[in-house]
């Protein structure tokens, strides 16, 4: 059938190949010729029953609509573009990579489809945990979007509400703890330092004072004996008085030097502590007589206090001036008075008005003294007209 086909068709198309010469074209000079009623086609790749010719023909037919061979002025249509990546037929769009800018460029009426540009790690230029981005294709243009929004401060070292400073306003800080410290630097308040809670003293350690409590934090109480060490007084006679602070139940306290002991006759001194010096000891003579000789310190409480404001008494000798010192500096009527006579604490004869200034006082209240009897009410008007005071 082929055969018979090219055969009909070989006169007409030899006609029309002298036609063209004849008129100045060359062979390959047709544009637009077709021929109707065989069923095959050149250079188509859809069957239609139509004969095609245009300038890159050979001239050479087939009958089932198959390529004839690569045309010798243009492409083949085999190894040409993809017919993918060249222009739409309808809208003239070429494809090219989706890129952030609003428009459709890979041509699937789609804009900016797929996220083009996004995933990329970015800078927000916020502070904090906001700084750190990923991008992403928003409105057509590449934005930085924060990993980690805005949060409550925690104490992490870490600026968590990206206001530019990092565990601002003590997160997690404020409760009462205990240290772990002794003394007073165990009570603590929480505090957010470095990134971590830590238990911060309420009161640094100082120098210990004498108040039961443990100030320089050592784990001893009042030790080293605060505020001790001065010299004072412990308010007890004689020897006791001297003393020493010494710091004792959280309180200073006069310590006495020395405590009471045996008393040395004649030094005097109180060692006995019981408010007279040399007591006891006795004296070489009573303290009414002078025989010329000095009286020792301390026989006698009188004779302490005579010769602590007339040392010559204790010193060279008893006389008339210390035995009336007696009464004068000890307060005593024991020695009132040798010129009467009697001692005016016994009782006896009336007593002469001027032998000594007691009688004279006593007889100027109660004439029965001195006109009738020293009696009992004379000897007790000693203490009250005169001062003075009995053995």
């Amino acid at each position: 059938m082929a055969l018979l086909l090219r055969a009909r068709w070989v006169p007409f198309a030899a006609m029309l190949i002298s036609f063209g010469c004849a008129s100045g074209e060359s062979p390959g000079g047709f544009t637009s010729l077709t021929s109707f009623g065989g069923d095959s086609t050149t250079n188509d790749t859809a069957d239609t029953g139509v004969t095609t010719f245009d300038s890159n023909d050979t001239g050479v037919m087939t009958s089932d609509g198959s390529d004839d061979g690569p045309n010798p002025t243009g492409p083949d249509p085999d190894t040409g573009p993809d017919p993918d990546t060249g222009p739409d037929p309808d809208t003239g769009c070429v494809p090219e990579d989706e890129t952030c800018n609003g428009l459709d460029d890979d041509c699937d009426g789609v804009p900016d489809n797929g996220d083009p540009g996004a995933g990329e790690d970015c800078n927000t230029g916020m502070s904090g945990v906001c700084a750190d981005g990923v991008t992403a294709c928003e409105g057509g243009a590449i934005a930085c979007n924060p990993v980690m929004m805005a949060m409550p401060e925690t104490c992490n070292g870490l600026d968590d509400d990206c206001n530019g400073e990092a565990d601002d306003g003590n997160p997690g800080g404020g409760g009462a703890c205990n240290t772990g410290m002794p003394g007073v630097c165990s009570a603590g308040t929480n505090q957010c330092s470095g990134g971590v809670i830590s238990c911060v003293p309420d009161t640094a350690p100082s120098s210990e004072v004498c108040n039961s409590q443990d100030d320089d934090c050592d784990g001893v109480v009042d030790d080293g004996n605060p505020g001790g060490g001065g010299a004072c007084n412990t308010g007890q006679p004689g020897v006791c008085g001297p003393g020493t602070l010494s710091c004792s139940g959280g309180a200073l306290i006069c310590s006495g030097n020395m405590g009471p002991g045996a008393e040395i006759c004649g030094n005097g001194l109180d060692e006995d502590c019981d408010g007279v010096a040399d007591d006891g000891c006795g004296c070489p003579f009573g303290l009414c007589t002078s025989p010329g000789l000095p009286q020792v310190n301390g026989c006698d409480p009188c004779v302490t206090q005579v010769c602590a404001v007339d040392a010559f008494c204790c010193n060279n000798q008893w006389d008339a001036i210390c035995v009336d010192e007696v009464a004068s500096v000890c307060g005593l009527a024991t020695c009132v008075s040798p010129a009467c006579a009697h001692l005016v604490c016994q009782t006896g004869v009336a007593l002469a008005a001027g032998c000594h200034p007691c009688v004279t006082t006593i007889c100027a209240v109660d004439a029965f003294c001195c006109s009738n009897s020293w009696d009992g009410i004379c000897v007790g008007e000693v203490a009250s007209e005169c001062g003075l005071s009995c053995p």
